[in-house]
Order: structure tokens, then C-alpha cells, then sequence
């Protein structure tokens, strides 16, 4: 500012020094704070561009609050995502069909593992951060899932999934059939060796039953027993080819408590006489094979005793050979050294695991007709051991048969139709029932064997007999099980005795088509009490484990499952809510049940229902494995155990994840989620960066500059103040002076 160097009136100075005075305060007041202005007024222009930015940037700070908040939640959510990925592999890899383990350790701790799994599972759907749960969805103030103890056991009054699950069990098996063993071709016997005079009785089957060969014995040397053992029993000689004279054979055995011993036997042809005595001992040369085996075998009794005292014989001869009978089951044995004479007993224990008795069923050999009634059970002395053992081998079935054998066919009807005994019928249980198996479809392998579609309601088929099949031809019979899964059942005729899974060929195709009978009632129950308990066990699952929490309880309004056949109307018995977080509606997407925006354009989800696919799949087979227990006395557990595991295997396999609602597919979307907030946040922070650069160039002054500036206007208003007052004190009287 220029000083007023005329002469004029010292107010023009006055007032530009007042205006210089008014600019020094502005400019300490900018030095003191910062700020161009104090006012908007005071800002001109450019309080629009600061009005605008602070707006957005305030904007942007409450994206940034939202982003902190999101991914705090997220982090939370990528630990829990990644247990429970990896609680879905161990429960995967945790066990495999038939991997029982050492002494079944793997067998019976699968149920205390899987119980372990659960809880874990729950706890990690129950997570909350802040108070805020994190997997019901919008629902955010209470844990969305009920406890472990809550589930499983029930809570007062409501019932939990065990009940639900025993309930369902017992509605899918249906009532037990009235059969007796003989109905169902059980007990199962043998005869062997070359004089056809070895019976082996087989517990196989009959333990099913609730039954189990405790002892065997006999009151006389002419007849020899050996058992109950799952060793091979009455081990006898076999000869494939007719051996040379002077042909060794060696047998290195081992006896049953262990110890080892070895016998070499010669071959000796007519018309040379054997020496027993010699050394080797010898055994002569029949005029057939079954001749020279029993030959060799009369020489190994001579000379080792009992042959049933031996586990295992190895022969250096792979055309002469010793065998036993074993089907892996425990078994008893009866051989007649000699024919046995009147008044001789065998003695079998029988014991019923039910009651816990063992009943002793004693069997008399008589010279004259046996009488049916007597006690003990007659069977009559035969021209030969042959027809003796054979006479045995009825009064073993037909007394023995006579106990009963409670057959769970899965709600199926199966029988011999009375007017055609050459057709089996097999149907669904009248009246029609939603529990139990239900028949999909049939086929046979067999030109001899016509098998009719399934029809009606309820569903039934036929399987006729129009002639004898041969062996190894099979019907197959295709059941849909409770839980929506399929298994083949398949029957195979053979001419031997028979396995379970496999009827005899009889004499004619009335006699087959009865043996079919009784092999599709054993089958049947055999996978009744192994697949079928397994499939319901995951039914009951489906039932308890529902997507809006409400279990789907039988009707019980028979008093009993076993009868049951519909359901109850949803919520009618009290049960317990496994889920009460948010339901959501079909087709929704349940990471919108919790969003936030974190930028203009951007609003991302992130919610989790605990009641998903993949989530609730997890549960649900957790659940259905912890309800499971595997008794090593029981024999249907391994059977059990392996249908279990592939039901596991198959819920959690690699292949689920790539469905929707998957565990891997939640923990993809979250890792999404993060993926877009960490993106936004990105430009969100550039933004602000570059707001925050043009507010100061409106708002904020330059501190040297203005300092600079301030030193100045202080240099000249101390300069004004000067010439002011030498101005100001001019006078005529002065100027003169």
C-alpha cells in the first residue's frame, strides 16, 4: 500500500492504515489457525467446493466405519469357515467301509467322535462377536442354534433327535414277521468227507436271531464233536488226480493250541498191500479218487488222531490236499468214527440271548422208527454213517428249526403264493405306509425266472418259477430306502449249501421257488438291520434337522411307530428347534441378510443362515453318526458300520463342494465379500486422499506464505504509522518554523 504523499487530509490515512490494521489481524488470525476464512461468507467461490467435499468425505468416513465393521465380522467368520472345512474333511477321511480297525477300536469309537464333531460344530454356528450372532441371518440378538445336550437329549417336555430318530427306526423296520428257523432255511448244515460222515452245524445266520451255539458233546468214542470254534472244521482229504506208486506226500500241519507237526505219507498201487507201519507210512491207491482219499485220510487218523485237532494243514502236493469247512462264523462238528449204537447221545447248547438261558437239545440214536415226541429228539441208525449223519442232519432242523425267528422285512410282504406255489409274491405293507422300503424296480438274469413290474398302491411284484435256474443266475430287486437312496438286493441260485444273498436250486421249481422264499426273508432282514437302520438313522436326520427348525414327528396316534403310517401335522408333538435364526423365503440369498454399504455404488453381503444346505447337510450326518452304536458282540454292527460310512463318505465328499450352501462354497462367497470391501476401501482411501488435498487448497493457508506476507503489511503500516504522524503534526507555525 502506497503512503499518501500529498498533502491532503490525514483521514485518507487514517482509513488506509485502518484497512492495513484489518488485514494484519486477518492474516495473524490465518497464521494462528490455518483456515483462510473464520465464515463461510468469508470463503467467496469456494465454500461450495468446501461445502461438497466435507459432505463427501463425511460420507466416505461412514463407508470406512462400515468396512472396519464388516471385516471384523469377516475375520471371524474366514476362522470359522476354515474349522469347519476342516471338521468336513477329518469327518470325511475319519473312517472307510470295512476299516474297522485294530480289535475294532476305529468300529466303536466313530459314534464318541462324531458326537465330539457335533458339539464342535454347533458351538462354531453359535458364533457371536460383540454380542452380535453371526450365523442366523438377520436374527442377530440370540444364538440361532440350541445346544448339543438340547439336541440330541431334548429339553423338559420336547423331544430331541434320538427319540425322533429310535421312533423312526422302528417305523421303517415295521413289526417282526412270524417265522420259525426252519421257515427261513436255518440252522444250516454241512456233511463232508469221503465217507460222508462229518456234519458241521453253522451259527451262521442264527445268531441273527438272538441265538448262539454254546457247547457240543457226545457220550460215546464212536462219535467225535469239536466246537463252537470259527476255525475250519472236520477237516477231510481231497485228491484232484490219481497219485503214482511210490508218490511222497508231505503235510506240515498245525494244531490247534499252536504246536506244529509234520507227516509224509506213500502212495502205494495194487496189488501191493500198504504198511502202515513202514516208514513213511503208506496208503494205498483206490480204484477212484474218492477211494484214495479216504484211504490217506484213514492213515492220517492212524497216525495224528482227531484230524479236528489241526487248524491248518499245508500239503507239498497241490493235487492231494486237506480242507475245512468254515464259513467264518462259530461252528460245531459231529463225525462218526463208526456207525453209533442204540441209546448214544449228542448234546448241543442253545443259548437265547434274549433271556440269557441256554437250553440243551439232546439227540438219541435209535435202531427202531424214532418217536417225534421223545425226549431226547430220535433220529434213526441208517444202513451207513452216510445215511446215519443224514437222518441226524433232519432232527437238527427239524427241532432246532422250530425256534423262532423274528424277521424284520422292512414294512414287505414277501410269500409263496398258495394258489401257484411256484410264484413268490412281494408287496408293500396294506395299508399303504410312507415308512419302510418301498420296491423301485426288479430283473433277473434268468430265462427261467419271469419277475413282473412293479404296480399298484401299495406296490407289489411277482417272481415266478417257470422251471429250475441254474447256478449262478439271480433276481435282483431294486428298494428305494427311507432316506431317498437305492440298494440292489440281489438273490443268486447256486446248488450248494447256501450263503446269506443265495437259495438253493430244488428238486423242482415249487421247491426252489419255497427256498427263495426263505433266502429273500433272510436277506431282507440282514439288510433291514444294517442298511436300512443306516438309511433311517439319516431319514430321521432329514425329519429333525428341517430349514425352518420345525421337526416332522410319525403320527402316533396308534400308540406305536411300528405301525405307523403318515405323519403328524407339523408342530403337533413338541419338539425341539434344532434353528430359530432367520428362515429366509426359497430362492433368497442369505448373505443379504446382513449388507452394509461401503461405497456409493457397493453394497455387500455377508449374513449366514446356520440352517443352509451345506451347513444343515453337516449337521444332519453328524447327528445321524453320533446316534449310532457299535457293539463288537453284535453282528449286524460291522455291516451297520460300513453302510454308515458310506452315507458319511457320500454327504461329505469332495464333490458337495461345489453345491450350493456348501461349506467351501460359503467360505468362497465370504472371501468374495472381502475381496470387493478390501477393493473399496482402496479407492475410498484415494478419494479421501484426494479431498482432503483440495479442502486445503480452499481452507488452509500457506503458513510461510502468509508469514511472509504478515512481515510485510507490518513494514508498511509501521512505515504509515510514521508518516501519519509527522502529517498529522504539520501546522503554518511548523512548516515556518
Amino acid at each position: 500500500m502506497l503512503i499518501n504523499k500529498s498533502m491532503y487530509p490525514v483521514k485518507a490515512g487514517y482509513s488506509a492504515i485502518s484497512t492495513m490494521q484489518s488485514q494484519l489481524g486477518k492474516l495473524q488470525t490465518q497464521l494462528g489457525s490455518g483456515q483462510k476464512a473464520e465464515t463461510l461468507s468469508e470463503m467467496g467461490f469456494d465454500r461450495t467446493v468446501s461445502l461438497a467435499s466435507r459432505n463427501r468425505l463425511t460420507k466416505l468416513d461412514s463407508f470406512a466405519a462400515n468396512i472396519n465393521t464388516v471385516n471384523l465380522r469377516l475375520n471371524f467368520l474366514d476362522q470359522a469357515f476354515t474349522s469347519l472345512s476342516k471338521l468336513k474333511s477329518e469327518t470325511r477321511t475319519s473312517a472307510t467301509p470295512t476299516s474297522f480297525g485294530e480289535n475294532n477300536l476305529t468300529m466303536v469309537s466313530l459314534q464318541k467322535d462324531s458326537q465330539n464333531r457335533l458339539s464342535q460344530l454347533l458351538e462354531t454356528l453359535n458364533l457371536s462377536v460383540a454380542g452380535r450372532y453371526l450365523m442366523g441371518g438377520n436374527k442377530t440378538e440370540a444364538a440361532p442354534v440350541a445346544t448339543y445336550d438340547q439336541i440330541m437329549n431334548g429339553d423338559g417336555t420336547s423331544d430331541g433327535y434320538l427319540k425322533v430318530a429310535e421312533e423312526r427306526r422302528k417305523a421303517d423296520l415295521g413289526k417282526d414277521s412270524s417265522d420259525t428257523l426252519a421257515n427261513v432255511g436255518l440252522p444250516r448244515t454241512t456233511v463232508t468227507g469221503p465217507w460222508k460222515n462229518n456234519l458241521v452245524l453253522s451259527s451262521a445266520e442264527f445268531e441273527r436271531f438272538g441265538y448262539s451255539i454254546t457247547s457240543i458233546s457226545g457220550n460215546s468214542d464212536s462219535t467225535q464233536t469239536m466246537g463252537p470254534t470259527a476255525d475250519p472244521l472236520a477237516p477231510t482229504v481231497q485228491v484232484s488226480t490219481q497219485p503214482l506208486d511210490g508218490e511222497l506226500v508231505t503235510f506240515n500241519m498245525t494244531r490247534r493250541d499252536g504246536t506244529t507237526q509234520t507227516l509224509t505219507a506213500k502212495a502205494v498201487a495194487a496189488p501191493a498191500v500198504p504198511d502202515s507201519s513202514a516208514t513213511p507210512p503208506e496208503y494205498a491207491v483206490g480204484s477212484t479218487l474218492e477211494d484214495t482219499a479216504k484211504n490217506l485220510e484213514n492213515l492220517m487218523g492212524q497216525k495224528l488222531g482227531n484230524l479236528d485237532n489241526f487248524k491248518q494243514f499245508l500239503s507239498s502236493d497241490a493235487d492231494v490236499k486237506v480242507i475245512g469247512y468254515s464259513d467264518g462264523m462259530k461252528a460245531v462238528s459231529v463225525k462218526f468214527q463208526t456207525q453209533p449204537t442204540d441209546g448214544e447221545t449228542i448234546t448241543i447248547g442253545i443259548k437265547n440271548a434274549a433271556t440269557g438261558v441256554t437250553t440243551d437239545y439232546a439227540f438219541k440214536a435209535v435202531a427202531g422208527t424214532p418217536d417225534p415226541a421223545a425226549n431226547p429228539k430220535e433220529y434213526q441208525i441208517g444202513v451207513s454213517r452216510e445215511e446215519t449223519l443224514k437222518n441226524l442232519q433232519g432232527a437238527l432242523k427239524t427241532h432246532l428249526g422250530a425256534l423262532e425267528a423274528p424277521i424284520k422285512t422292512g414294512r414287505l410282504e414277501a410269500g409263496v403264493d398258495a394258489m401257484a406255489p411256484e410264484k413268490v409274491r412281494i408287496a408293500e405293507e396294506s395299508p399303504p405306509t410312507v415308512f419302510g422300503y418301498k420296491l423301485a424296480s426288479a430283473s433277473t438274469t434268468s430265462s427261467r425266472i419271469n419277475v413282473s413290474a412293479v404296480a399298484g398302491n401299495p406296490a407289489n411284484m411277482t417272481v415266478e418259477f417257470m422251471g429250475v435256474p441254474r447256478s449262478g443266475e439271480s433276481v435282483t430287486l431294486n428298494l428305494t430306502m427311507p432316506d431317498g437312496t437305492s440298494k440292489a438286493v440281489m438273490l443268486q441260485a447256486v446248488d450248494r449249501q447256501p450263503g446269506t444273498g443265495q437259495f438253493v436250486i430244488g428238486a423242482n421249481k415249487e421247491e426252489t421257488a419255497a427256498n427263495f422264499e426263505a433266502a429273500l426273508k433272510i436277506k431282507l432282514d440282514q439288510t433291514s438291520k444294517t442298511d436300512l437302520v443306516a438309511a433311517s438313522s439319516f431319514a430321521a436326520a432329514d425329519d429333525f434337522f428341517s430349514a425352518d427348525g420345525v421337526a416332522r414327528r410319525i403320527d402316533m396316534t396308534g400308540g406305536d411307530p411300528e405301525t405307523a403310517t403318515v405323519y403328524s401335522t407339523p408342530g403337533a408333538r413338541d419338539t425341539v428347534k434344532w434353528y430359530t435364526g432367520e428362515i429366509g423365503t426359497a430362492g433368497d440369498n442369505p448373505r443379504r441378510s446382513a449388507t452394509a454399504a461401503v461405497d456409493d455404488s457397493t453394497k455387500v453381503g455377508y449374513g449366514v443362515r446356520a440352517n443352509e444346505s451345506g451347513l444343515r447337510e453337516l449337521v444332519k450326518t453328524l447327528a445321524a453318526m453320533s446316534s449310532q452304536e457299535y457293539d463288537v458282540n453284535d453282528n449286524t454292527a460291522q455291516a451297520r458300520f460300513s453302510s454308515m460310512v458310506e452315507k458319511q463318505m457320500a454327504s461329505t465328499s469332495s464333490a458337495t463342494a461345489t453345491h450350493d450352501g456348501s461349506v467351501e462354497q460359503i467360505g468362497l462367497e465370504l472371501g468374495v465379500v472381502r475381496a470387493t470391501v478390501g477393493g473399496a476401501k482402496e479407492r475410498n482411501t484415494a478419494f479421501s486422499g484426494q479431498l482432503q488435498t483440495l479442502l486445503s487448497e480452499v481452507e488452509t493457508v500457506s503458513m510461510e506464505e502468509t508469514a511472509m506476507q504478515l512481515l510485510a503489511l507490518k513494514t508498511r503500516l509501521e512505515a504509515s504509522y510514521q508518516t501519519t504522524a509527522s502529517v498529522a503534526n504539520l501546522s503554518l507555525v511548523n512548516y515556518l518554523k
